[in-house]
């Protein structure tokens, strides 16, 4: 299946964002049709739609494994680790990073209710139709009117995906469809667990304008691969509490891109993180990726020298437990995936943007498939695509 990523031609398809009024958010659940919208609904092309209320079992929610606890909440972690979770992971759990709303349906538009949950907070939903962008929206917390993307997209029966915000809380309410389209379940994944991703802000996409361009999601959808998404921008540091979260989750392989946010800790502690995950998950695939390139090292000789510490603590810590016979941990380095080369691609001095998210992606994505669903059975360092 060829991947048609942010800047290429969409399919059509209709795809609305409605920020709604505040009596919307205690709607009934299930189906219901359009109704109190009067003419701002002809208007912005919502008139005669049909609502399903969000949460519902329709609505297939995927990379926030404690879903059920925490719902309707978007939360990535469960709302009994408040107050146990370091406060800046927590904090930055609050984001549904790597969420997604997934169905199957005939209809020719779609629309979405939802709401940042801070004021002025910028949220942004892509939607994807068989893989391919079929449009976005943005919104913050003060506007009401429905966002129209496009419409006047054909009735086949086509999967859809809704990539939740990234970085900023938020609310979904409902999804609406044609009144003649019933939703159902979307086509399986590859591999009926997930990829699982814990690390930093360069995981989490701190530098992405799209919450569908982070590196593992672009990973994830082009392999169909499920995927969580524990990017913790700055709060990437492998505490215990937050590991044995992660090791809650049965995944069909653990990639961690702690980053330089990993700070000035012990070799102990990053090797810590990977015994635990390997204790409880003895079979699974572990990739660690070292840090990717930052602007900032040719300029800023202390800067490079601590990122290069954090290579070589990464790359042995996973390197001595391939030599003592872990044939499923695996090393990717950061800078095959993002280095100098890559310099014009940056948000800022750290952070990809949308289009170095892509290459890094595209080099990434080869070694993914042949660890996780080829025959790749050596552990050690991995070459990544050119």
């Amino acid at each position: 299946m060829r991947i048609v990523e942010h800047g290429k031609t969409p399919t059509v398809v209709a795809v609305i964002l409605a920020i709604s009024a505040g009596g919307l958010l205690a709607a009934c659940s299930g189906w219901r049709p359009e109704r109190a919208e009067g003419t701002a609904a002809s208007r912005n092309g919502t008139a005669g739609m049909m609502w399903v209320s969000f949460p519902d079992p329709w609505l297939e929610v995927r990379g926030l494994p404690w879903f059920s606890e925490n719902a309707p909440d978007l939360f990535r972690l469960p709302k009994s680790a408040q107050g146990k979770a370091p406060k800046n992971v927590w904090a930055r759990a609050l984001a549904p990073d790597g969420g997604r709303i997934r169905f199957s349906s005939t209809t020719s538009r779609l629309a979405i209710r939802a709401q940042a949950v801070s004021q002025g907070a910028r949220v942004v939903i892509d939607a994807y139709v068989n893989g391919r962008l079929a449009g976005s929206a943005d919104a913050t917390s003060t506007q009401t009117a429905p966002l129209v993307l496009f419409q006047g997209g054909d009735r086949a029966r086509k999967d859809i995906t809704l990539y939740l915000p990234n970085r900023n809380q938020a609310r979904v309410l409902a999804v609406g469809v044609d009144a003649d389209a019933p939703l159902g379940a979307p086509s399986p994944f590859a591999l009926p667990r997930p990829l699982v991703c814990y690390g930093s802000s360069v995981l989490q996409g701190s530098g992405v304008s799209h919450p569908a361009m982070t590196y593992p999601a672009i990973v994830a959808r082009r392999l169909n691969l499920d995927l969580v998404n524990l990017g913790f921008g700055g709060a990437g540091k492998a505490e215990p509490e937050v590991v044995a979260l992660v090791n809650q989750i049965d995944a069909c392989c653990y990639l961690f891109d702690l980053g330089k946010s990993y700070g000035i800790q012990p070799l102990e502690v990053y090797g810590r993180m990977l015994d635990t995950i390997r204790a409880s998950h003895p079979d699974t695939p572990i990739i660690v990726v070292t840090p990717i390139y930052s602007t900032k090292e040719p300029v800023d000789a202390a800067y490079h020298e601590k990122s290069e510490l954090l290579r070589d603590l990464m790359r042995k810590a996973a390197t001595d437990r391939a030599k003592a016979g872990d044939q499923r941990m695996f090393v990717v380095e950061g800078l095959d995936l993002c280095g100098e080369r890559d310099k014009d691609y940056f948000h800022d001095s750290t952070h990809p943007n949308d289009e170095g998210n892509q290459r890094m992606a595209d080099r990434l994505a080869p070694v993914v498939q042949r660890i996780v669903l080829g025959k790749d059975g050596g552990g050690g360092r991995q070459r990544t695509s050119p």
